[in-house]
């Protein structure tokens, strides 16, 4: 048996390697890379959901000028009796 020692012990530590390489490998191509995906695709949505916002925003502005200019046009326009 101490003949074996470190052919064993060298055995086994090669073999932990390969299996934890192969492991790392595996889950750095699957998990790792759907994760990094899922974060672009976040930050990429986080950014659509900015623009339209400051679309909706600007709408909304917008909107209010526009009633805003109805209601000054009509009161100095209002030259038909029958206009409401």
């Amino acid at each position: 048996m101490p003949d074996f020692w470190p052919h064993d012990f060298a055995t086994w530590i090669s073999t932990g390697a390969i299996l934890l390489g192969g492991l790392w490998w595996v889950l750095k191509n699957t998990i790792v890379t759907q994760i990094s995906l899922l974060r672009e695709d976040l930050r990429d949505l986080k950014n659509e959901f900015k623009k339209s916002n400051e679309m909706a925003s600007d709408h909304e502005r917008r909107i209010g000028n526009l009633e805003a200019w109805k209601k000054s046009w009509k009161e100095t326009w209002k030259h038909d009796d029958w206009e409401v």
